[in-house]
């Protein structure tokens, strides 16, 4: 068995090297750089990259060959361990890149596979079942770093228990213009002003679409039809829960048909949908989160919804995506929607404008710790997403916040996260 676990690693290694070194990482194949002219030196010119890049390259590949060669000792997820841990070397480097360069960079590198991939089981005490769904781990990723859904499977690889994908607009648009991107190191923050850029409804739908047919397939021809499979954290599109968070353009005068469009072709896809009404971004959309705007608009998305058939599964959960700075009466008249109309959920919160860094939301923002995390569900919240942390922190931030976690639960004698929340209120 050790004999045929070492082959099996140490293709599997040869194979992550290859993918890897080989393709040019902006996509495409690498050119020839020599010169095609009558008479012209036959040596290839060498293209020159910048000190930035070069480093990067050198990294990576330092990174790589390393790995390689620890893998002939090691078992696939010892090492994939090992490779968690290295991005610690390599997402600094990320810092030294334009940050929107940087975020599309490090989408391309999930959605092809050029991340680690959790291969352990999460811990049972961090498992909870919300809305019906079964979560491995109350840790997800926020809306605005996959928008487009181009990397759910290699984000939700990572070990993310959710990703939520958007926020998604009807029809494409490129948003504010740039750069709208800022980090502010000595904070651990960044200033987010993208405005709600997106490929549009059709272009999602047909990517997570892809992603739907394809674990239909794979359920069909048997492999993942065993008893222990159907036990199982996930969803509709396979391992892990998918959101699907829903935009209006900037230009629409009708933001609720706006929203109706992105429940009729999004949500057959999704295991929850956000009503995205938080933005700072979009002019106006924050005054859809008063009273009578808020019910509004709630009662027209939950009615496209439930017009639809759905299966025994039910239709997915509808949650709301607010503002941070938010007066109480505001707040109480949010809460007030919420009851009245039975919402699933509450996203808290969006960037803020009187402050630059984005904070919790459900919650979410800078939380880069395990400690960080249990306070807020001790508070309270039953999920937790990451953003501005997962900017910084990079693929290892992921096992060390959960390892954290389960530390404080068992420091204080809980069996379940779902025992933790709300603990403070008790």
């Amino acid at each position: 068995m050790a004999g045929r676990a070492a082959t099996s690693s140490a293709k599997w290694a040869r194979d992550f090297l290859l993918k890897r070194v080989s393709p040019n990482p902006l996509g495409g194949a690498i050119r020839n750089c020599s010169s095609s002219a009558p008479g012209a030196s036959s040596t290839p010119k060498v293209p020159h990259f910048s000190k930035k890049g070069r480093i990067l390259t050198g990294a990576t590949i330092g990174l790589a060959i390393a790995g390689g060669a620890y893998v002939s000792t090691a078992d696939e997820a010892t090492f994939c361990g090992w490779l968690f841990s290295a991005t610690k070397v390599v997402n600094p480097l990320f810092a030294l890149l334009d940050a929107e360069f940087a975020h599309k960079l490090a989408v391309t590198a999930a959605s092809r596979g050029w991340v680690p991939r959790k291969k352990r089981p999460d811990p049972q005490i961090l498992g909870l079942k919300v809305w019906g769904r079964k979560f491995s781990n109350p840790i997800g990723l926020a809306a605005g770093f996959d928008k487009n859904a181009e990397a759910t499977e290699g984000l939700l690889g990572l070990g993310f228990g959710f990703v939520e994908v958007g926020s998604v607009t009807p029809f494409p648009q490129e948003g504010n213009p740039k750069p709208r991107i800022f980090r502010l190191r000595e904070d651990g923050a960044i200033i987010n002003r993208c405005g709600f850029n997106s490929e549009g409804i059709v272009v999602v739908a047909k990517r997570l679409g892809a992603q739907h047919g394809k674990r239909m397939l794979a359920e069909t021809s048997g492999t993942s039809s065993s008893p222990s499979d159907e036990a199982k954290p996930g969803g509709r599109s396979g391992p892990g829960i998918l959101g699907v968070n829903l935009g209006k353009n900037k230009t629409s005068e009708d933001a609720a048909a706006d929203y109706v469009q992105g429940v009729h072709n999004l949500s057959q896809y999704a295991d929850y949908l956000v009503i995205n009404v938080s933005s700072p971004n979009t002019a106006g959309l924050r005054m859809l989160q008063g009273r009578k705007q808020l019910k509004d608009l709630v009662k027209k998305v939950q009615a496209a919804r439930d017009e639809m058939q759905w299966g025994d599964d039910g239709p997915p959960p509808l949650l709301v995506k607010i503002a941070p700075d938010l007066s109480r009466g505001e707040l109480e008249d949010i809460a007030a929607v919420a009851l009245a109309l039975k919402l699933d959920g509450l996203i808290i919160s969006n960037t803020t404008v009187s402050r630059p860094d984005p904070v919790s939301n459900k919650p979410c923002g800078n939380r880069d710790s395990g400690e960080d995390a249990y306070k807020k569900i001790r508070a309270g919240a039953t999920l937790v997403q990451l953003y501005t942390g997962f900017a910084y922190g990079g693929p290892a931030l992921i096992p060390l916040i959960k390892e954290e976690l389960v530390s404080c639960l068992e420091r204080d004698g809980f069996k379940s996260i779902q025992e933790a929340i709300g603990a403070d209120h008790r």
